[in-house]
């Protein structure tokens, strides 16, 4: 089984503040935590306002890799300057782990929590309005960085610095990024929904191709 090599760089929580031209609530504005309680539903203090797409059993915890930014950067030059660590709205960003080396369906220990993941994160309207650039979500799916969530497996306390554990990789899995590289490739063959691949070992049933 393939190890891990990395730890949390940074936590992030957040309250609802309002986006977009009919300035809707969201959570997307987060503020760094050095310490906080990882709980079946989320971190302790984290507000999930559209739950159709946030937050749930599903997606607990949404991670981030720092390295992920920097493609960002190199992307679109012109606005390189917001893309600062904590600005896409994850709650745990990273040093040494990304898309392409972690698995879906993972089990990872953090700290004191024990968290599987458990599907990409599927960018949303609020993303691009967040960086005022309509590009932004399109160009995670299609590179493959848009990052992952977590169940959450047994509830804990997580820091900064804390090392991430693989425990157990599920047979046959996929990485985070060869899932996104099935779901733009049956997009772009315009592939009725239910020709999307949701046998994938530890994919949450959430998943929809729509």
């Amino acid at each position: 089984m393939d190890s891990y090599s990395g730890e949390v760089a940074n936590l992030y929580i957040g309250e609802p503040k309002p986006i977009g031209p009919d300035n809707t609530p969201s959570g997307i504005f987060k503020e760094p935590v050095t310490s906080c309680l990882l709980t079946k539903t989320g971190l302790q203090g984290d507000t999930q306002v559209d739950k159709r797409v946030h937050g749930g059993l599903e997606k607990a915890l949404y991670h981030f890799p720092e390295d992920n930014y920097a493609l960002l950067r190199q992307a679109l030059t012109h606005i390189e300057s917001s893309f600062v660590p904590g600005s896409i709205g994850e709650n745990l960003s990273s040093i040494g782990i990304d898309d392409k080396k972690v698995h879906v369906g993972d089990i990872v220990r953090i700290g004191g929590a024990l968290v599987q993941v458990s599907q990409p994160r599927r960018p949303c309207w609020k993303v691009n309005h967040k960086y005022g650039n309509g590009h932004i979500a399109s160009l995670l799916m299609s590179q493959g960085i848009s990052g992952w969530y977590y169940r959450v497996l047994e509830e804990g306390i997580i820091s900064v610095g804390d090392a991430f554990q693989l425990e157990e990789r599920l047979d046959q899995s996929v990485s985070v990024a060869e899932v996104w590289a099935i779901f733009v490739e049956k997009l772009k063959s315009k592939m009725p929904p239910e020709a999307f691949n949701t046998d994938i070992p530890g994919l949450s049933t959430e998943w929809k191709f729509e």
